[in-house]
């Protein structure tokens, strides 16, 4: 059987896949102070020209395998939102099942913890991750919009604060289940995840709560199209 001849396009989207697969198994063993783009360009044998060819410098690489897991973990809630349940109760279950499996299915958890400590020493690194993270913020914000126009509830918190909590708490618990399993297990995580989320989210404040009228009528209006996150420059 002849082996079908991979176009220009292909071969280099095959060396842009098999640079970042090799990325992550090196930031994950060595960190990514550490690891160089020799050792990226050996893990994934290639040279380091096809490095350069595809990516900027390892701060550009890095950043791209954020983005595409946020975007991976965005295509669920997508599903689900866009999925026709519009019961209060019933949404929320479904978005709290998909919340609280993200710490399973985490392949970046490590990353984020170290860009964070990165990003506190170095300023460049800041400025690009200050961005990386109010364009998430925003996506998740959207999210908590699109389930108040929904269902017709308004969230316990402004949408924005909701966003900013629901990433951070996540972030936390599949870093403690990597670090002290002992404590933090699946069952735990799941729980932990799957009760904020809908004590957040799903929870309508009440009618003569001040936030209820505010709130309401800043979410709960039709949707606007869920913005796609760009490449970080």
């Amino acid at each position: 059987m002849t082996r079908q001849r991979l176009s220009r396009e292909q071969s280099r989207e095959q060396t842009r896949e098999r640079l970042l697969e090799a990325a992550h198994a090196v930031f994950m063993q060595k960190g990514y102070a550490q690891a160089s783009v020799e050792d990226i360009s050996t893990a994934a044998g290639y040279s380091r020209g096809a490095f350069y060819s595809n990516f900027d410098d390892k701060e550009q690489l890095f950043f791209e395998l954020l983005r595409r897991e946020g975007e991976s973990i965005d295509r669920g809630f997508e599903r689900i939102l866009d999925g026709g349940l519009t019961d209060p109760a019933a949404l929320r279950d479904a978005l709290a099942v998909q919340y609280s499996a993200l710490y399973r299915d985490d392949k970046c958890s490590l990353l984020w913890m170290e860009a964070r400590i990165i990003a506190l020493r170095d300023e460049k690194f800041r400025a690009q991750l200050d961005t990386f993270l109010e364009q998430r913020y925003s996506q998740i914000t959207a999210f908590v919009e699109a389930y108040c126009h929904l269902t017709g509830t308004a969230p316990a918190a402004p949408p924005r604060e909701i966003a900013i909590g629901l990433m951070a708490l996540c972030e936390g618990v599949s870093f403690s289940y990597r670090c002290v399993p002992h404590i933090v297990d699946g069952k735990t995580a799941e729980s932990v995840l799957a009760w904020f989320l809908k004590a957040s989210v799903a929870v309508a404040a009440p009618g003569d709560h001040p936030l209820a009228t505010d709130v309401k009528k800043a979410v709960c209006k039709p949707a606007t199209a869920r913005k796609k996150i760009p490449p970080v420059a």
